[in-house]
């Protein structure tokens, strides 16, 4: 078997090295965030080095993490409309979100949003490419993604 990370992951360990950690925590035990959490507390484990134990620093990073779950949680209620989600990051390296009204109203930024929409939906499809019976939606991502490059 041969593991690679996906594309703009941020992760410096060799990824066939953490699959082969993942895969052997599923076969012994179970694979949960926890049990990889716990092999890796040693300092000479695989994938020790990618996380962060300092717990002050990693306590302020949780509540970033916690607070983004907050931002992409809130959704907009108009009177006969279905709700939606508010605030969107457009810029991968940014952690700005911005209101959907607001992406809405410059078409620079609607262009991002589609971008990411578009992306998050290959990314969909390449997770679920095994499940023959999305084929259906598959056919439609990729006449959107034709839809919207020309190409």
């Amino acid at each position: 078997m041969v593991y690679q990370f996906k594309p703009g992951s941020h992760i410096k360990v060799n990824p066939q090295v953490a699959g082969e950690v993942c895969e052997e925590l599923a076969a012994k035990d179970s694979l949960t965030a926890k049990n990889l959490v716990d092999v890796s507390r040693p300092e000479n484990a695989p994938l020790h080095d990618e996380f962060e134990w300092d717990d002050s620093i990693a306590a302020e990073q949780y509540r970033e993490v916690q607070a983004r779950h907050i931002i992409r949680c809130i959704i907009k209620v108009e009177d006969n409309q279905k709700p939606v989600r508010s605030f969107f990051n457009i810029e991968v390296r940014s952690p700005e979100y911005k209101h959907i009204d607001v992406i809405l109203t410059s078409e620079d930024d609607t262009a991002k949003l589609l971008k990411t929409a578009l992306s998050e939906l290959q990314a969909f499809r390449r997770k679920y490419n095994r499940l023959t019976q999305l084929n259906p939606v598959f056919m439609a991502i990729d006449q959107i993604a034709l839809d919207m490059t020309g190409t």
